[in-house]
C-alpha cells in the first residue's frame, strides 16, 4: 500500500509539472511569434524607407545629370531640354514638371505632363527655392524641398540644381508628384494584407488601407526622409494577414507538451524497473573513464604548448622566461655571467609574402634544426617570435666563447635552402647581451639584447653586435622619437612640401614632387631620412603613407581647380611602402575621391627598389600598371639587371640622380653616365628628368642633349603649397625664387 501511494504521488507530480511546463512553453512561443511578426513589420517598413530613398536618389541623379549636360549657351540648353523632356517623363513616371529659372528666378523653360497645366506665375523670387538658393550654390549636388508655388499639391516636392550658362547662373527644377511616387512604391513593395498610410506634418497625404481593426495594437511607424523632406510611414496588418503570420508552433508545443506529459506518466509507471538505470550508469562510468583519459592527454599537450612553440617544438617565450628566471637567480648568487643571444632571421616576412606561408614555415623549421645542431648541448634554445630565436649560454661552460658561438650560428644559417624548386638564401642578425650588464634583471637583459640586435641589423646581413652600456640611452632616445612621431601624426605636424619640375624651354612647371617634412612644435623642419626608417619598423608607416597620398591628391585637385593645368604630382615611396598590399587600393581610392586622372600621379622609385619589385613583386607592378599611375625610376647608372627589369616593366620616366648631375660637365665619367642615361630614356621613349640642377652650365649641357625637364634649387626651391601656388601661374626665371626655401 505504501509503495502504491508513493507511485500515485509521483504520477501526480509528473502531471502537474507537465501541465505547467506546457502552458509556460506555449505562452513563451506565442510571445516569441509576436516579436517575430513585429520584427517583420519593421523590416518591411525599413525596406520601403530604403526604396523611397533609392527612388529619390534616382530623381536627384536625373537632375544632376541633366544640369551637368546642359551647354553653356542659353539657346542650346533650351533645345537640349526640349529634346530630353520626353525621355525624362518616360523613365521617371512621377515626374510632373520640368522648369529652368534664371538667376532672378524668372521662368525660362517649362515642360509638363499632358494632364497638367502650365504655371501661370512667371517669377518665383519669393519662393522657398529662392530662399534656399544661397545654400544650394555651396553644395555640389541637387537639393530637394517643398514649394507649393511649383506644384499642384502641397505634398509634392521639387528637386533643383544650379548650373552655369553663358550669361549667368540658372536653376534646373523638376517637380515630383509625391502621392504618385509613394503609391507606385507601396504597390511594388507591399504584399496583400498590409495597411499603409503616409503623413506629412501630421497630415495624411497617402492611404492604402481599408481595415483599422488592428491599427492601435500593431501599428509600426517609420520616418521617411530625403534631405530636408520628412514623412511618416504607418504600417499595420489586417486580421486575415495577422492570422497567416502566426505559425502552428504554439499549437504543436501545447499538444506536444500534453503528449510528453502522458509519456512521463508512462515512464513514471515503469520507474520500478530501476535495474535498467543501473546498467546505463555502468556504461556511463566506462565513457567517463575514457573521456577522463582523453582529458589527461589534452591537458599534457596544453601544458607542453604553454611553454613550447607548436611549429618547432622549441621552448617559447614563456618557457624562456621561466628558464631565465631560474638561471639568473643562480648566476646572481654565484656571481658568474650569462649570455643571451637574440637571433633574428632577416626579411622572413618578405619571404612569407613572396613565397607563401607554407614555404615560410618550412624555412623556420629547417633553420631551427640547423641552429640546434650548431649549439652545444648545454646551450638553451627558444623561439620567441615568428622570425626570432634566443640562445642562452652560461659563462661557466669552458672552451666556447660567446663570439665563437655566434659565428657558428651564422655559418649554420648561411648555406642555401632548397624548398619546392626554390633556392633560398637566409641571413640572420645576432644581438648579444650579458647578465652582468643587466644586473641580473630579466626585463633589462631583454632590452639590452634588443638594443644590440638593432645595431646588428644596421650592419646589414649577418651582423653580430654586443650590447654596450651606452646603448641604453640610444634605445631610450629611439623610443622617445617614436612617441614623438605618433604625436606628430595626431597633431598634423607632418606636412608635404613641393618642388616643381621645370620645362627648360617654356620655363613653366610641368610637374611637382611632393616631399615629406616634419615641422615640430618648436618650428624645426626634419627631413624623412631622419625618421622614415623608424616608422617603417612600426605600424605607423601605413598611416603615414595614407596621409601622403591623401594630402598630395587633394593639393593637386586644388591646383587644377585654380586653373593650373596640366600639372602632375610625383611621390617618393620606399620599398617597404611600395610592397604594402594596401598601397594600390589607397592610390585608387584617393585618386577617385580627388577626381584626378590616374596618370596625374607619378611614383618615384629608387633603382634598387625597382629591381626588387621586378624580381619579387610582379603582382604589385601589375596593379600599378592596371591602375594607370606613372612610374619614375631614379638612376645612378645603367646595368644589365636594370635593362632586364625595364624590358619586363618599362617606366614612364627616368630621373638622373643628383650625384651624377652635380659633376657635369666637368667630370668625364659622370658626364658619360648622364649621357648614357639620357640615351637610354630616349630609346625607351621615357621622359628624362635631371635632379639637383644648380647652375646655367648644367642647364646648357642638358638642353644640348635634348633633356628639357629639370629640378633643383637653382630653378625653384622646396616650398609649401601656399608659397608655391602663386609661382605656378607664371614662368620660372631660372634663378633663385623670391621666396625662401624650407
Amino acid at each position: 500500500m505504501q509503495t502504491r501511494w508513493r507511485l500515485i504521488r509521483r504520477l501526480l507530480l509528473i502531471l502537474l509539472l507537465g501541465c505547467v511546463l506546457t502552458l509556460v512553453s506555449t505562452r513563451f512561443i506565442l510571445l516569441a511569434e509576436e516579436q517575430t511578426i513585429r520584427q517583420r513589420l519593421h523590416d518591411d517598413s525599413r525596406q520601403i524607407q530604403y526604396q523611397l530613398r533609392h527612388v529619390m536618389l534616382n530623381y536627384t541623379f536625373a537632375t544632376e545629370w541633366t544640369a551637368r549636360r546642359l551647354d553653356t549657351d542659353d539657346l542650346s540648353f533650351s533645345e537640349q531640354l526640349d529634346s530630353e523632356a520626353s525621355s525624362l517623363f518616360l523613365f521617371y513616371p512621377s515626374l510632373q514638371r520640368i522648369l529652368v529659372l534664371d538667376s532672378e528666378f524668372n521662368k525660362r523653360f517649362e515642360r509638363f505632363r499632358s494632364e497638367e497645366q502650365p504655371l501661370a506665375k512667371q517669377n518665383f523670387a519669393n519662393s522657398a527655392l529662392a530662399q534656399a538658393a544661397t545654400d544650394m550654390s555651396q553644395i555640389p549636388h541637387a537639393q530637394s524641398l517643398l514649394d507649393e508655388e511649383f506644384a499642384s499639391s502641397a505634398s509634392d516636392i521639387l528637386v533643383a540644381m544650379p548650373f552655369e550658362s553663358a550669361s549667368a547662373t540658372h536653376y534646373l527644377v523638376i517637380v515630383v508628384n509625391i502621392h504618385k511616387l509613394i503609391d507606385q512604391l507601396i504597390r511594388q513593395q507591399i504584399t496583400e494584407g498590409y495597411q499603409v498610410a503616409v503623413k506629412l506634418n501630421e497630415q495624411s497625404i497617402y492611404r492604402f488601407a481599408g481595415n483599422d481593426d488592428l491599427r492601435e495594437e500593431w501599428l509600426v511607424e517609420r520616418p521617411l526622409s530625403f534631405t530636408t523632406n520628412r514623412w511618416t510611414l504607418e504600417l499595420w496588418p489586417t486580421p486575415e494577414k495577422l492570422s497567416e503570420m502566426y505559425s502552428a508552433s504554439a499549437q504543436l508545443v501545447f499538444f506536444g507538451g500534453l503528449l510528453l506529459t502522458a509519456g512521463g506518466l508512462v515512464l513514471g509507471w515503469r520507474s520500478l524497473r530501476l535495474h535498467k538505470t543501473v546498467s546505463e550508469q555502468q556504461k556511463e562510468v566506462k565513457q567517463l573513464r575514457k573521456r577522463l583519459k582523453n582529458m589527461h592527454a589534452t591537458e599534457a599537450k596544453l601544458v607542453f604548448l604553454s611553454d613550447h612553440d607548436a611549429q618547432t617544438e622549441l621552448p617559447n617565450k614563456n618557457g624562456l622566461k621561466n628558464y631565465l628566471l631560474q638561471q639568473l637567480e643562480s648566476a646572481a648568487n654565484e656571481q658568474h655571467d650569462l649570455h643571451l643571444l637574440v637571433i633574428s632571421i632577416d626579411s622572413l616576412r618578405e619571404l612569407n609574402h613572396a613565397l607563401g606561408h607554407p614555404v615560410g614555415d618550412e624555412i623556420i623549421q629547417r633553420i631551427a634544426l640547423r641552429i640546434n645542431k650548431a649549439l652545444p648541448d648545454a646551450v638553451y634554445l627558444a623561439r620567441t617570435t615568428i622570425d626570432t630565436f634566443v640562445a642562452v649560454q652560461s659563462a661557466q661552460e669552458p672552451g666556447n666563447s660567446v663570439d665563437a658561438l655566434a659565428r657558428s650560428i651564422r655559418e649554420a644559417i648561411s648555406p642555401q635552402l632548397f624548398i619546392d624548386d626554390h633556392e633560398i638564401y637566409c641571413s640572420a642578425s645576432i644581438g648579444i647581451a650579458s647578465a652582468k650588464d643587466a644586473n641580473y634583471q630579466l626585463e633589462t637583459l631583454f632590452h639590452n639584447a634588443d638594443a644590440a640586435l638593432y645595431n646588428a641589423k644596421l650592419q646589414g646581413y649577418f651582423g653580430i653586435e654586443h650590447y654596450q652600456p651606452e646603448e641604453r640611452f640610444e634605445l631610450s632616445a629611439r623610443r622617445e622619437r617614436l612617441h614623438a612621431l605618433r604625436v606628430a601624426l595626431e597633431k598634423h605636424e607632418l606636412e608635404l612640401n613641393y618642388q616643381p619640375i621645370i620645362q627648360l624651354r617654356s620655363h613653366r612647371a610641368e610637374s611637382v614632387e611632393g616631399l615629406l617634412r616634419w615641422r615640430t612644435a618648436q618650428g624645426d623642419v626634419i627631413e624623412p631620412r631622419q625618421f622614415l626608417n623608424l616608422m617603417e619598423q612600426t605600424g605607423l608607416i601605413f598611416s603615414l603613407t595614407e596621409f601622403v597620398i591623401r594630402s598630395a591628391c587633394q593639393q593637386l585637385k586644388r591646383w587644377h581647380q585654380a586653373g593650373i593645368e596640366p600639372l602632375s604630382m610625383g611621390l617618393n615611396f620606399s620599398l617597404r611602402q611600395l610592397t604594402m598590399p594596401e598601397l594600390p587600393k589607397l592610390l585608387e581610392q584617393h585618386i577617385k575621391r580627388a577626381q584626378l586622372a590616374p596618370d596625374d600621379i607619378q611614383l618615384d622609385i629608387d633603382a634598387a627598389a625597382f629591381l626588387q619589385l621586378c624580381d619579387h613583386h610582379h603582382e604589385t607592378l601589375m596593379q600599378f600598371k592596371k591602375l594607370g599611375v606613372r612610374l619614375c625610376v631614379n638612376l645612378l647608372g645603367v646595368s644589365h639587371q636594370l635593362l632586364q627589369a625595364m624590358r619586363f616593366c618599362s617606366p614612364h620616366a627616368i630621373k638622373i640622380a643628383p650625384e651624377l648631375v652635380a659633376d657635369i660637365p666637368n667630370e668625364p665619367v659622370q658626364t658619360e653616365l648622364v649621357e648614357s642615361i639620357i640615351r637610354l630614356a630616349q630609346n625607351s621613349h621615357c621622359q628624362v628628368i635631371a635632379v639637383a640642377v644648380e647652375n646655367h652650365q648644367q642647364i646648357d649641357f642638358l638642353k644640348q642633349r635634348n633633356c628639357y625637364l629639370a629640378q633643383g634649387n637653382f630653378l625653384a626651391t622646396v616650398l609649401t603649397a601656399e608659397q608655391l601656388g602663386p609661382l605656378l601661374q607664371s614662368p620660372f626665371s631660372g634663378s633663385q625664387p623670391p621666396l625662401a626655401s624650407l
